[in-house]
């Protein structure tokens, strides 16, 4: 009798604990199904940016003249719509000038500001927007336009090319403007002494045509410098027009400085200069290369050139190296070439 008492206890414990147990599975598993109706109600909350249009033509841009547009978006997704960044190609600048956090159904605008600089002709260019739009987290943005200079000058930069020294070289310099706008070409002029500017006439009231000229350069070696196109376009009231060339003499050699760099003591090492006659009459003379330390072997590389063979001897201390070589010729106008020599020895 004692034992069916026990037994009929521990029996009714054991149905306690299977209700118990199925109620906690009960509740475990509403919660885990509370828990995924939450994360499928977030996930299903969404931005999404909606720009009004993608692409936007500015027409006519002329020269001098910034420009600008504002591109209309709205976040037409559920979830809160976040702009990390606006990226611009070269030529233009884009910034978002609303917040960059924009709830449901809230708008914003990204400003686009271009300046055509140099640019001419048809010209085109993106923006890029970065947002966390799932769908669509690079959207591109394009403007573009055609950017009409109203006075053009051919060419844009002269290049005199090589020049004998003692000779000229004269090239031609057209200037165009737009005739509905009636305007002048005050005045073309450079504040360099060898640029000679001459007024050629043209038929027409918007073409304009001049001869510049380059002569009296006394250096040899390459040149540069400016001419200044001054009109009463309030856009383009000065253009710069940049110009080039070089001066070459009887002889011509490279490289106009010999270097040996960083070199370790009693290595082998040699420098070549290449020398050129574009006189054929001219020789040279006598060559002298200082300090003591370096030698020079003269060979004949064609009709018209030699190779300088520059050697540092082997004992040379440690230290810089500065010296010279000097071509001594039998050239009016280049009677003594002047070559620097710089390295250093490391031990």
């Amino acid at each position: 009798m004692k034992n069916l008492k026990i037994y009929l206890t521990n029996f009714f414990y054991f149905l306690i604990v299977l209700i118990y147990m199925g109620n906690f599975n009960n509740v475990v598993a509403n919660s885990d199904k509370e828990t995924e109706n939450i994360d499928i109600d977030r996930s299903a909350e969404k931005p999404r940016m909606v720009f009004e249009e993608q692409k936007y033509d500015f027409g006519k841009i002329y020269t001098g003249n910034d420009v600008k547009h504002k591109f209309k978006f709205k976040n037409t997704g559920s979830g809160e719509l976040i702009i990390s960044n606006v990226k611009s190609s070269c030529g233009c600048t884009a910034a978002l000038i609303t917040k960059n956090k924009l709830l449901k159904n809230e708008e914003g605008e990204v400003e686009i500001r271009f300046n055509p600089g140099r640019f001419v002709g048809k010209v085109t260019k993106s923006i890029v927007v970065i947002s966390n739009d799932q769908e669509n987290p690079n959207y591109k943005l394009i403007i573009s336009g055609e950017v009409v200079e109203e006075v053009s000058v051919n060419p844009k930069r002269i290049n005199f090319g090589i020049i004998r020294k003692g000779d000229t070289c004269t090239k031609i310099l057209e200037v165009k403007t737009i005739p509905e706008f009636k305007i002048e070409i005050k005045k073309v002029e450079s504040p360099n002494t060898y640029i000679s500017i001459i007024d050629d006439k043209v038929n027409g009231n918007d073409s304009y045509r001049y001869k510049i000229t380059f002569s009296k350069y006394d250096y040899i070696g390459k040149f540069s410098g400016i001419i200044f196109v001054y009109t009463s376009s309030d856009k383009q009231e000065r253009i710069d027009i940049p110009f080039s060339g070089e001066i070459i003499g009887d002889i011509t050699f490279y490289p106009e400085i010999v270097s040996f760099g960083n070199i370790k003591r009693n290595q082998d090492v040699k420098k070549t200069l290449i020398v050129n006659f574009v006189n054929k009459g001219v020789r040279i003379e006598k060559i002298e290369i200082n300090p003591s330390i370096m030698h020079c072997k003269v060979s004949e590389l064609e009709k018209n050139s030699k190779q300088i063979d520059i050697m540092l001897d082997k004992d040379i201390e440690i230290g810089k190296i500065t010296g010279n070589l000097k071509i001594y010729t039998n050239s009016m106008v280049q009677p003594i070439i002047d070559i620097p020599i710089r390295g250093e020895v490391k031990g």
